[in-house]
């Protein structure tokens, strides 16, 4: 019997809801794995750190025999914020900087184009990278040596570009309005650049430089050429070498010498990037919307 338009038309739609609910479920799937994975890792790290976590963790140093059995990790988050702060003194007025140029003042042209190609791919290129440019020029050509100040230009060095990329995109954000109408008022770019523009993508700015900073915290591969050592009993200077959470993480895994202050030094670096991040994600929904 020849199959009629209507039975036909029916069979499509079937066909059609089969398709949409089948996709739909894959999203949904693939949703939720993406959820699970994070909060499995973190999962994780809290059932096999917690056990180690303590003031006296946070604020003594590594102890025992072998060095990291015993003790806590004070020291390496004292470095680990010493050469993230140093790296921003200098990426941060460069970043911005050079995120207004780009925005605000550079001619759309093929060289501006270019040179923000380059700062995308920049920001693309593996931390390892970085590690052997700063201690082949700062370490060796320089004679900085493995130091604290060797590794915050190092670090610095990796986060500018993401700061200039931050800034820029923030500055475009705010509405071409507001913008005109301050020109048409007869006031100089840079005035406007620092009472208009400035003041209303602050927000993304700040993201821009906490995402940076918890990229740089995290990194093992530059500080590990650059700024590290093993263990430290003094206060920080720019000439001597620090202690950081990822390589001391590095020495404690790759030593097999304490698995449980791992856990509890992985857990730190964590926690601490994820609150990185989710103050990033606040403050860009704190930016305007582009008009």
């Amino acid at each position: 019997m020849p199959e009629t338009p209507l039975r036909s038309s029916s069979l499509s739609l079937s066909a059609s809801r089969l398709g949409d609910r089948f996709a739909t479920l894959l999203v949904w799937l693939t949703g939720l794995l993406a959820l699970a994975l994070p909060l499995g890792i973190l999962g994780f790290l809290v059932m096999h750190g917690m056990k180690v976590i303590s003031w006296e963790f946070l604020l003594t140093g590594p102890s025992g025999f072998p060095l990291g059995t015993a003790g806590g990790i004070g020291p390496a988050i004292l470095g680990t914020l010493y050469l993230v702060g140093l790296g921003l003194a200098v990426a941060l007025p460069v970043g911005v900087g050079g995120g207004i140029y780009l925005s605000e003042f550079a001619p759309r042209s093929s060289w501006v184009r270019l040179l923000e190609f380059a700062a995308e791919c920049l920001a693309a290129i593996p931390a390892v990278i970085y590690g052997l440019f700063g201690y082949a020029l700062l370490v060796v050509f320089l004679a900085m040596n493995i130091s604290l100040l060797a590794g915050g230009l190092t670090l610095g060095l990796m986060m500018f570009p993401i700061i200039l990329i931050g800034s820029r995109a923030a500055l475009t954000s705010v509405p071409g309005l507001e913008r005109e109408s301050a020109l048409a008022l007869g006031v100089s770019r840079f005035w406007v650049v620092r009472r208009v523009l400035l003041p209303r993508a602050w927000p993304g700015i700040a993201a821009s430089v906490v995402l940076a900073a918890g990229h740089a915290a995290g990194s093992a591969a530059p500080v590990m050429f650059t700024a590290s050592t093993v263990f430290t009993v003094t206060d920080p200077s720019l000439a001597t070498p620090v202690m950081t959470l990822p390589t001391h993480l590095y020495n404690l895994v790759s030593e097999a010498v304490s698995f449980d202050h791992a856990y509890g030094t992985a857990l730190v670096l964590v926690v601490g990037i994820l609150l990185a991040n989710t103050l990033s994600l606040l403050l860009r929904r704190r930016l305007p919307e582009q008009s």
